[in-house]
């Protein structure tokens, strides 16, 4: 789209209604994530959210030497989790803490909410070069006000910063593509390297629109003697690699993580397609949403903008199918798609406007801004208000002390043991069901297998704490070996305690 295409509006006109609007949308946007900041970080994908508060609790705890000795020890021992990504955001939190001299989790829903809306300037300035104004502001509207965005960009997890960090790469990458100065060339690089290396699988959404941009730049034979070109490589993989190799040779537990993601064989049924559409309809907000923005990418006219956009979307595709599993069952997988599709749309608006001016629709445009800032904030309210969890830790706080506190437990409880051991201050062990090999709920015949498995599973541990009734109740094999073999040691509403320190068969 050339400068002499782009459409004029009132905000256009002036730089200070731009900055108006633009400011308005950041703020309303960071404000509405604010919001019932400290009700317990459960509405949103809890067990993630939790494994990051045990881990800052962790740090925490380590750092400060005059809290109780039992809760530093618990508190450490909580923290050491399997290698995944490299913990940024809980060590960021748990400066927060020491900062503040308290343990404080909604600070990191702070942090990520900040995260996030800086990653909305990011856009906005990507936006505003690649069409206008106008189509900037559409953008960064839907950008931060999607519906699943406000509830997942202020999450305890890595995702919203490597969101943010992603869309930062995109525009600082572009404005190199534009310039080929130093100065954006590095800027690209740190910003490239930053996301991969909160998460690794911001590779996908940047390896492709660079790759395309590149070789819009230059041929294949001068881009391999563009001394820019190998500093922006080396900057943005070199971290991540050489955090890879550490967890793979070094811990040796990192290679484990890349298993349980890619089933080839989901790839022949109807299903997976089905679940990844609900997946990605979900967070762009609808149906419609996702197809104009699939849609949008054919309104950018320039082969540098279509070129970049386009290895995008592709390097997308490859995320979804590289991660079969967790694309349709994860959904904040799927979080960058958020600033992709705002991006089309800016295109796709920027069109629109060009169309229609005899009819002046862009003179309506900051009505339709201040519409949309309103009712993203009472929808925001709605959304981060409809649920309370303020109850939650009280009643696994009670839970876990009816049990002694250096006790070995076993617990069938949310979110893998996460929650009861996050309030409750225990460090249990969660019960994982033998391999369907081994023991099948619906075949008696493998009760004998079932409770030597039971019996190698729990040695050595004093109690079973079950607070998934409903779920317990379902395995068949689980609440007759313990009812049979195990007296209850407390029971009550939401719970029950078994002791296995002794037999009732004995």
């Amino acid at each position: 789209m050339s400068n002499e295409n782009k459409s004029k509006s009132l905000i256009s006109s002036q730089w200070k209604w731009e900055l108006f609007f633009l400011l308005l949308i950041l703020v309303s946007g960071l404000g509405v994530r604010l919001i019932d900041l400290k009700d317990p970080p459960l509405d949103f994908a809890a067990t993630r959210q939790l494994r990051s508060a045990l881990i800052a609790r962790g740090k925490y705890y380590q750092w400060n030497q005059e809290a109780p000795e039992w809760k530093r020890e618990v508190a450490i021992k909580q923290g050491r989790h399997s290698m995944i990504e490299p913990t940024i955001m809980e060590t960021l939190a748990a400066a927060g803490y020491w900062i503040l001299g308290r343990e404080a989790v909604w600070l990191a829903r702070v942090f990520s909410a900040v995260f996030w809306t800086l990653g909305g300037a990011a856009l906005y300035l990507l936006a505003r070069e690649m069409v206008s104004i106008n189509g900037a502001m559409i953008a960064l509207a839907y950008y931060m006000f999607n519906p699943f965005g406000i509830a997942a960009s202020r999450s305890f997890q890595p995702d919203p910063l490597m969101g943010a960090l992603i869309v930062a790469a995109w525009w600082t990458f572009y404005r190199w593509f534009k310039d080929s100065s130093w100065k954006w060339a590095i800027w690209s690089g740190l910003a490239a390297g930053a996301a991969m290396l909160v998460k690794s699988t911001a590779v996908f959404f940047l390896l492709g629109g660079m790759a395309v941009l590149v070789l819009l730049k230059k041929d294949f034979r001068r881009t391999i003697k563009d001394f820019q070109v190998w500093v922006i490589a080396l900057m943005a993989g070199v971290p991540v690699l050489a955090y890879h190799l550490y967890g793979v040779l070094v811990v040796g537990t990192l290679g484990q993580q890349f298993q349980g993601r890619f089933f080839p064989e989901m790839l022949t049924t109807v299903d997976y397609y089905q679940s990844l559409l609900n997946a990605v309809s979900r967070v762009a907000g609808h149906e419609l949403l996702l197809l104009l923005g699939v849609i949008g990418l054919f309104y950018f006219r320039k082969r540098r903008e279509f070129g970049y956009l386009t290895g995008i979307w592709l390097g997308y595709a490859l995320y979804v199918v590289g991660f079969t599993y967790h694309s349709t069952t994860h959904y904040y997988y799927h979080l960058p798609a958020i600033p992709l599709i705002a991006i089309s749309l800016a295109g796709e608006s920027e069109w629109f406007f060009n169309r229609t001016k005899k009819l002046r629709t862009t003179r309506w445009l900051p009505f339709g801004l201040v519409l949309v800032v309103g009712l993203g904030l009472l929808g925001g309210n709605y959304l981060l208000k409809k649920d309370d969890y303020r109850h939650e830790p009280h009643f696994y706080q009670k839970v876990a002390g009816f049990v002694p506190r250096e006790a070995k437990i076993i617990v069938l409880s949310q979110d893998y043991g996460n929650r009861i051991a996050y309030y409750g201050w225990i460090s249990p062990r969660p019960w994982k069901s033998p391999p369907a090999s081994a023991v099948d709920d619906p075949y008696p015949e493998d009760l004998e297998n079932f409770s030597q498995y039971f019996e190698d599973y729990s040695a050595g541990f004093d109690y079973f704490i079950i607070t998934r009734l409903r779920n317990f109740r379902s395995r068949e094999y689980l609440a007759a070996y313990l009812q049979d073999n195990y007296p209850v040691h407390r029971e009550g509403g939401g719970y029950l305690i078994f002791s296995l320190s002794e037999r009732t068969d004995s």
